[in-house]
């Protein structure tokens, strides 16, 4: 895998992206890894991380798995139509480790699934739709700004 696209996509952080504290470890054609470290930011009022985040953590996972451009400096960009999560277990420490996988895709829209696992436990999983955006349905993407 040519990492190139990967340093780039971990470079260019946004603010909601930094926020959470995550990042791409693996990304390929229809699969993308991300990971973060439990912290404070994370958490809820009972001490675990909160849905809200885990669910934000599924979603940009899923929302990759579906986006990785072959072509170094290209892009693709897509926005979540919709995401049905499952909470499974809690967590308050460790490090979250999102696996996403594509599951299928037409011209404008893609399928994707996701799992959060932490200290080797399920804690939760998603399924969402996602829209191409802005030339993100062509798999040479098109020149990031």
């Amino acid at each position: 895998m040519d990492n190139q696209n990967l340093d780039r996509e971990n470079e260019g952080l946004s603010g909601f992206r930094a926020a959470l504290g995550f990042s791409l470890v693996e990304w390929e054609l229809g699969r993308a890894v991300i990971s973060a470290s439990v912290s404070d930011i994370h958490l809820n009022r009972n001490g675990s991380v909160h849905g809200g985040a885990l669910s934000a953590l599924l979603d940009s996972a899923a929302g990759l798995a579906g986006t990785y451009c072959r072509v170094p400096g290209n892009i693709r960009r897509c926005g979540t139509i919709s995401l049905n999560t499952q909470f499974m277990n809690s967590v308050q420490d460790g490090v979250m480790v999102v696996e996403a996988r594509q599951m299928s895709r037409g011209r404008k829209i893609f399928f994707a699934e996701a799992q959060v696992t932490c200290n080797g436990i399920l804690v939760a999983t998603a399924q969402g739709s996602f829209r191409y955006i802005l030339g993100g349905e062509h798999e040479d993407g098109v020149a990031a700004n």
